[in-house]
């Protein structure tokens, strides 16, 4: 899959690492050590210029401020998890809200809407307000544009993100129960005119069920949807 000189890792679940063509690398969503799909060798994955957060579940936040502390590095993310994680010691913050645009890293990042939760706690316990699910439209330096959806079902109006950000490739989940399934997500890939898909949040648990070969049995033959394990790397 070409992406312009960049690359980009699946890490399991909802954790992705980009590498841009710079050599910058931007993590999202940092969930490691507990991360029953993470391989060993990335559960550490080493320094990082910027963290991207795209809601405040303990499956997209869990491993975020022992990787992080204090260290500095930029982490992007709404009001209410940024509060959050400032709570928890994590600093160099940067709260935003959808619709706003950051430069990060040599990227402009743009949180943008997810039909999604954002709930702060361990499941079981009593939720923190997290504020709602977002994604990311992720300008890069070289010209890609890549639409991280986070967690999310599909919504009408991934056609205006479209008209707006023009995305080249689209990482999206297509796991079912919590998210969209194959059979909700092919409808994504038609709102976003993307050619280009990388599917994620699908088989790190039994009710995951949906899977990159039944998405792509559903979409037009001109829409790339390769098989992917965690560690797989796309790109250069």
């Amino acid at each position: 899959m070409d992406l312009n000189g960049n690359s980009v890792t699946w890490l399991g679940h909802g954790t992705w690492l980009w590498v841009t063509s710079e050599g910058k690398r931007v993590l999202i969503d940092p969930f490691l050590e507990n991360n029953p799909q993470c391989p060993d060798n990335l559960k550490s994955p080493g320094p990082v210029d910027a963290v991207l957060v795209t809601h405040g579940h303990v499956d997209h936040i869990a491993d975020l401020a022992s990787f992080v502390g204090d260290s500095g590095t930029p982490v992007i993310a709404s009001w209410e998890v940024g509060a959050y994680l400032n709570g928890e010691g994590v600093g160099a913050v940067d709260q935003i809200g959808i619709g706003g645009t950051v430069e990060v890293a040599g990227i402009r990042a743009t949180m943008v809407f997810a039909n999604h939760g954002s709930g702060i706690g361990d499941p079981g316990s009593a939720m923190v307000e997290g504020g709602g699910g977002a994604g990311f439209m992720l300008h890069f330096p070289d010209g890609l544009v890549a639409y991280q959806a986070g967690d999310t079902d599909v919504f009408g109006d991934m056609a205006l993100l479209a008209e707006i950000h023009s995305p080249d490739v689209a990482i999206l989940p297509i796991g079912d129960h919590f998210t969209m399934g194959p059979e909700r997500a092919v409808h994504a890939v038609r709102l976003l005119g993307v050619k280009k898909v990388l599917c994620g949040h699908w088989g790190t648990f039994p009710v995951l069920t949906g899977t990159p070969a039944a998405l792509r049995e559903l979409v037009p033959d001109d829409v790339e949807v390769p098989d992917i394990q965690p560690g797989n790397t796309f790109g250069s």
